[in-house]
């Protein structure tokens, strides 16, 4: 499930937690165990439901297999829920955790699983047909020379590198923070639809990583085509871009104000760490598989081959 819904394993002040704090500490190298503990705030991992919801929309584009990328793969349960018709890809996998790096090599040998920080790697521009994945979120940044001027929140840090990553025409299917698409500064957005066309997004909502991680969080998988080079975008035409106000008065993006079917439950204002926030309730959260792909299938996309797009040009 991902250190994060561990964190109180790590917390010696905790009698509840005291023997599993005892036995960790233990069990790990004192490297481990500091590597371990510095993931707690983001690593949760995702449900086979959002999994084979994105990859859903992505067969449903027309990927049956490539070039595949997971830039913060956890154990890799992407690569494992990955369909029978795309199993024949080319995996490559990032993961920062050395014991859960490490777990992941032993289940899937034949992926090129590096344990590092995605900052730390050297994948060529470019280079890969489709990133999938669930990026970290957190209101804290990277240091990478390549980005630092952007002064970019970790999640949409993995966003933004993760499209320059694919091939033109290539998709990034990831799931991000609501922060990506709902923070009043619209710089990231920008600077997404300048490089990328959001073929559509879908807000979970906040039980969607409940049961698999133990986290309640609202957040959005974007699915995202990469354009033959950067353009001067006119935010009128990328609505997206902007904020919006939803039908019931909350300020959410305005992708999410226009097309309320791509939110599965409905806004709701809770009381939050910094006062009050949007969030998304689902009153039957068993019914987040069906609606997930009911919102997938309103996504038109069409995904081409590196080799097709060759002979196009």
């Amino acid at each position: 499930v991902g250190w994060g819904a561990l964190a109180k394993a790590f917390d010696k002040d905790d009698p509840k937690w005291a023997a599993e704090y005892k036995e960790l500490s233990e069990l790990l190298t004192p490297q481990e165990y500091a590597q371990a503990r510095s993931t707690v705030n983001d690593a949760f991992y995702t449900s086979p439901t959002v999994i084979d919801g994105i990859y859903e929309a992505l067969g449903k584009f027309g990927f049956d297999g490539g070039n595949v990328l997971e830039p913060a793969m956890g154990i890799g349960n992407f690569f494992g829920a990955m369909p029978e018709k795309m199993r024949g890809s080319e995996l490559h996998g990032v993961e920062l955790d050395s014991l859960t790096g490490r777990i992941a090599q032993q289940l899937y040998p034949g992926a090129d699983i590096q344990i590092k920080g995605f900052e730390k790697t050297k994948f060529a521009n470019d280079s890969f047909d489709v990133v999938v994945g669930n990026v970290p979120f957190g209101d804290y940044k990277l240091s990478d020379k390549d980005y630092d001027k952007h002064k970019f929140y970790i999640h949409d840090y993995f966003v933004a590198k993760s499209i320059d990553k694919v091939r033109p025409g290539g998709i990034v299917a990831v799931v991000t923070s609501k922060g990506t698409m709902d923070k009043e500064n619209d710089n990231i957005r920008k600077y997404i639809a300048q490089r990328a066309e959001l073929l559509g997004a879908i807000r979970l909502p906040d039980t969607a990583f409940k049961a698999n991680a133990g986290t309640e969080v609202v957040s959005d998988i974007l699915f995202l085509q990469k354009r033959e080079r950067p353009i001067e975008i006119d935010p009128d035409k990328e609505g997206w871009v902007k904020l919006g106000v939803s039908a019931d008065g909350f300020d959410v993006n305005n992708y999410f104000a226009e097309h309320p079917e791509m939110v599965i439950g409905d806004f709701k204002e809770v009381s939050g760490r910094f006062g009050n926030e949007v969030t998304v309730k689902l009153d039957d959260p068993s019914m987040l598989k069906n609606l997930l792909f009911e919102a997938v299938q309103n996504i038109r996309g069409e995904y081409k081959a590196a080799s097709v797009m060759k002979t196009v040009e």
